[in-house]
């Protein structure tokens, strides 16, 4: 491991990562037998070998993504999130179109913004604490996530637990589409393919 360079192991990892997403890792050697014509190759690893190499990959993406700095790593994480959490909720996953109808609520979103702010000087006053505003308006984030998740849970769906977990989708999709509206206002939306060509790091 010592002779293998930094950019060899990101390459592997990559190619690892489009493998699995694809179905493609061929069975681990010394497997007692081949996967199920229905199974992908990738079943023959069992669940702690890919969870280790899950982590592993993350490490290095997020090292990757620290060390370029700006706002293409937190969006790239936000779009691999929002796509696992579809999985969980047994969806297609579709990130871009989920984050391009937040960008396209950005004039909605301004108004809100000072409707928000109105507000809270109405409840609180201008005198309030920093701190009572910030815990009021965490609450009120996660009531309103939580509601929204409540009226929009899939079919099929019930349970404290499903509703979290949506909310929980609902308040990823809208951080993404925060950044990404940064992103646009610089002329430079990053895509949703965490393998695409972004250009080599600045400086």
């Amino acid at each position: 491991m010592a002779g293998t360079s930094e950019q060899r192991l990101l390459d592997a990892l990559a190619t690892l990562s489009r493998a699995f997403a694809e179905g493609g890792v061929p069975a681990m050697p010394g497997a007692d037998a081949a996967p199920g014509d229905d199974a992908p190759p990738v079943s023959a690893m069992d669940t702690e070998t890919r969870e280790v190499l899950g982590e592993a990959a993350l490490a290095v993406a997020f090292g990757a993504f620290a060390s370029r700095g700006g706002e293409h790593g937190p969006i790239q994480t936000l779009i691999a999130s929002l796509g696992l959490l579809a999985v969980l909720a047994e969806e297609e996953p579709d990130p871009p179109a989920e984050i391009l109808g937040i960008v396209a609520e950005d004039a909605r979103v301004e108004a809100e913004v000072e409707r928000a702010g109105e507000a809270l000087d109405a409840e609180f006053g201008r005198d309030a604490s920093a701190e009572a505003q910030i815990a009021a308006l965490e609450a009120r984030i996660l009531g309103t996530a939580i509601t929204l998740a409540g009226c929009t849970l899939p079919e099929g769906s019930e349970g404290p637990a499903a509703v979290r977990r949506h909310a929980a989708r609902c308040l990823t999709r809208l951080a993404a589409g925060l950044l990404a509206m940064n992103a646009a206002g610089a002329g430079a939306l990053p895509g949703a393919d965490p393998g695409g060509d972004q250009g080599p790091p600045p400086g």
